[in-house]
């Protein structure tokens, strides 16, 4: 039994004196200081105050959305023609051109075949081939596309009417 013994505490004493050596090793290795030709610094005062983005302005099929505070989504659907025509909200009627609705601070006209949404400044129009439908205190916004159409119903979060 004492055999074992000397066995383990050699072993013990061979890990131990392996360890030793590989941190005496990394302890060789020192991290000098380089001088640099830039020093980084954090964006300036300056800089960031005179940046004005500007308004947004654009076409966008989901403008209603981008608006959260005036109309919430409810529905979308996209497909055929008459797959979404059937997805209308029940008693639905087209609004004529030149139609204006408000809600909060959103101002939404009509046109021909588009929409605009003006608040803020900001602008964003839905692209040609869209028609606008008064659904109780919403909208339903019905767009073409190519070979598909694109059904989208929000209601008004408040104030305004058409």
């Amino acid at each position: 039994m004492l055999r074992y013994y000397a066995i383990a505490a050699v072993l013990v004493i061979v890990a131990a004196s392996v360890l030793a050596a590989t941190v005496e090793r990394r302890r060789e290795l020192r991290v000098a200081s380089e001088r640099a030709r830039g020093t980084p610094s954090p964006p300036r005062r300056e800089a960031a105050s005179t940046f004005d983005p500007g308004a947004v302005i654009g076409d966008a099929p989901w403008a209603l959305s981008a608006v959260p505070e005036c109309f919430r989504q409810t529905g979308e659907t996209h497909g055929s023609a008459g797959f979404v025509a059937a997805h209308l909200p029940a008693g639905a009627r087209r609004l004529a051109p030149g139609t204006v609705v408000v809600a909060a601070d959103c101002r939404v006209s009509v046109g021909a075949a588009t929409l605009a949404v003006d608040r803020r400044g900001e602008r964003l129009i839905v692209p040609p081939r869209t028609s606008v439908y008064a659904a109780g205190d919403g909208l339903a916004v019905l767009r073409a596309a190519g070979g598909s159409y694109d059904l989208r119903v929000y209601r008004r979060v408040s104030g305004g009417g058409p």
